[in-house]
């Protein structure tokens, strides 16, 4: 009996070392494909999900309420012999303290990737390894949406998770034949590259500063404070007016706004009203392409 118990105790212990900090759902969509036999894609499914549940991917230990919940959408542009053409899409969301609210932190397509992969194939990433672009590619966008997680909760606590993407992508860039490493690659600064680039740069402060802001001071807050909270937002995002300043046409500003223009829009149609006559001044200089949204909030 007593040696089945300290079994018990060794397995459980075993168990606690590993820590799933990330609920995904992968969805590979094959519409564009003529070919009868999908089962190559659902295999890619299950094995890209497979390679993010088979690991955890950062030291924080978490319930499974505080888990990142991310959602991959891959649209299949051409395939064959393994050889995959395809626009990954991925969408992170961060609880809100309080609230069954989910809050979108990232939201980003990365169009027209080239990978080879053969069905049934295990995805495996080990660190400073190259494996496939299919592994880098995953691993870069993991690490990246963990570390605005994390900074979306602690000011600058994302910093481990940037280096080690930028580590990712050096070595891609170094292994692997394809171009989309690289900064030349096509969509102009809208790459990996330029991603990375911009979140490791001095001049994302304010990008990384309104992270924590506008969700700790801001949405975590709304359950106290709804009318200070919404103030709260309004001066994190006229934070970012110094940096396009200094940055114009910022990757990571659009990158915000492409991922929080139908939350803002949300937030400020809605009681208790407060000032918005500078946060609409600044939302079309800021991103005027939503200038259809900024008109509701006037």
């Amino acid at each position: 009996m007593n040696k089945l118990f300290y079994l018990f105790i060794i397995l459980i212990s075993c168990l606690n070392l590993y820590s799933q900090d990330i609920n995904v759902n992968v969805m590979v969509n094959s519409n564009q494909i003529s070919q009868t036999n999908k089962s190559v894609f659902t295999n890619l499914e299950k094995s890209i999900t497979s390679l993010i549940n088979s690991r955890s991917w950062s030291a924080n230990n978490l319930s499974k309420i505080e888990r990142l919940n991310l959602n991959v959408l891959i649209n299949v542009i051409s395939y064959s012999n393994n050889s995959f053409l395809a626009n990954f899409e991925f969408q992170s969301l961060r609880p809100v303290l309080n609230s069954t609210y989910q809050t979108p932190l990232f939201n980003y397509v990365d169009n027209n990737v080239e990978f080879k992969f053969e069905e049934f194939e295990t995805l495996y990433y080990a660190d400073n390894q190259f494996s496939s672009d299919l592994v880098s590619l995953v691993s870069f966008y993991i690490n990246i949406i963990i570390g605005i997680d994390n900074d979306s909760f602690i000011q600058n606590s994302g910093n481990p998770y940037y280096n080690k993407a930028q580590e990712i992508l050096n070595l891609a860039s170094q292994s692997s034949s394809s171009n989309s490493w690289q900064s030349t690659s096509s969509g102009g600064r809208i790459n990996k590259f330029w991603l990375i680039e911009n979140l490791n740069s001095s001049n994302s402060k304010e990008f990384r500063d309104l992270l924590y802001s506008f969700h700790v001071e801001g949405l975590d807050m709304m359950h106290e404070n709804l009318e200070k909270s919404k103030e709260n937002i309004i001066r994190s995002i006229i934070s970012l007016d110094k940096m396009n300043r200094r940055t114009p046409n910022s990757l990571l500003i659009k990158v915000f706004f492409d991922t929080k223009s139908d939350e803002i829009q949300d937030i400020f149609t809605s009681g208790p009203q407060v000032d918005t006559d500078l946060l609409y001044q600044q939302l079309n200089r800021l991103a005027p392409f939503f200038s259809s949204k900024w008109r509701n909030i006037r």
